[in-house]
């Protein structure tokens, strides 16, 4: 049974984390040259001048070589440009320079996360929150490391600890009931999507979810009921109509998942598995023409489906 959502690895990136002021050892004084040219470097940074910002970054390493927010802030500047190689190293002088550097072992680890190596990301985020145990992007980057290595039990750990910290994140939330549902535990992710619901009523996502692991209890009156959320609260949202579709399918209501499948389609025209499972009502209805069409269109949009990822096969 393949439902349709859109929960995926949310990873948390931004300049956030930019230092402007002297915290760590042997940081020049406030009023300094090196200072006030990683001052000037923010300023540029926040106007979107990341070419001037490096400029001065670069300027305030120079006069302090061991002025670690100033190597951080361009680590990042870099990192935001692309430059993943030269942010590297200015992370590491950053640690270097500062061994508490939560931040800078962060972005040491949203860069072995993006050259997959995912245990190095591991140890980076674990640094991290050594340092600084409310650093909740390191939190949430963590468990998704987790789960990528198929360790749901301690990426659901690492996501309650973000959620202690913040019992307000939706996104966080949601990803917790995802892995609980990919572990089997439907109560428990149920119950983390409707606190989701909760705390922000205009989430489409939050309900598509609810109304995934529904199913997966074999409620299938409910499901649909959240999957109706979903769409008044987004009606351009193609997945929870295909998958009020699929209930319509399984429960033989041929037409009425025809017109679910249809309409999943009209607003995303590359849905393959909408059309796959549209070729198969229309199989079931003996529409041989139709149903090899659309499972031609199917296997068009993506080669890797077979006929075992219809709904039910």
């Amino acid at each position: 049974m393949h439902l349709a959502s859109r929960v995926g690895l949310v990873l948390f990136v931004g300049s956030i984390f930019l230092f402007s002021c002297a915290t760590g050892p042997k940081q020049p004084p406030r009023g300094s040259a090196a200072y006030y040219h990683n001052r000037m470097g923010l300023a540029f940074l926040q106007k979107g001048d990341s070419k001037r910002a490096m400029a001065e970054f670069l300027k305030a390493t120079q006069l302090e070589s061991r002025y670690a927010d100033a190597h951080f802030n361009l680590g990042v500047t870099y990192y935001q440009k692309g430059m993943i190689n030269a942010a590297s190293v200015q992370f590491e002088e950053a640690i270097d320079f500062d061994p508490n550097h939560a931040d800078a072992y962060y972005y040491l680890g949203l860069i072995y996360q993006g050259r997959r190596d995912f245990n190095e990301a591991a140890k980076s985020y674990r640094k991290a929150i050594k340092k600084n145990p409310r650093h909740v992007s390191a939190l949430y980057n963590l468990a998704t490391v987790y789960e990528t290595l198929g360790d749901l039990g301690k990426a659901a750990s690492e996501l309650e600890k973000y959620i202690d910290l913040d019992p307000q994140s939706v996104i966080a939330r949601n990803r917790l009931g995802s892995i609980l549902n990919r572990m089997g535990l439907l109560d428990d992710a149920i119950a983390q999507f409707q606190k989701s619901a909760a705390i922000d009523s205009s989430n489409a996502e939050t309900y598509n979810l609810l109304g995934v692991t529904y199913f997966k209890k074999e409620r299938y009156d409910d499901a649909i009921s959240a999957w109706e959320m979903a769409i008044k609260v987004n009606s351009s949202y193609p997945e929870p109509i295909f998958n009020i579709g699929l209930v319509h399918l399984k429960m033989g209501r041929l037409d009425q998942a025809i017109a679910a499948f249809k309409e999943a389609i009209t607003l995303k025209p590359d849905f393959a598995l909408a059309h796959l499972n549209l070729g198969k009502a229309y199989y079931m209805k003996n529409m041989k023409k139709e149903a090899a069409r659309e499972w031609d269109r199917a296997q068009e949009i993506d080669p890797g489906l077979r006929l075992k990822d219809i709904s039910g096969s």
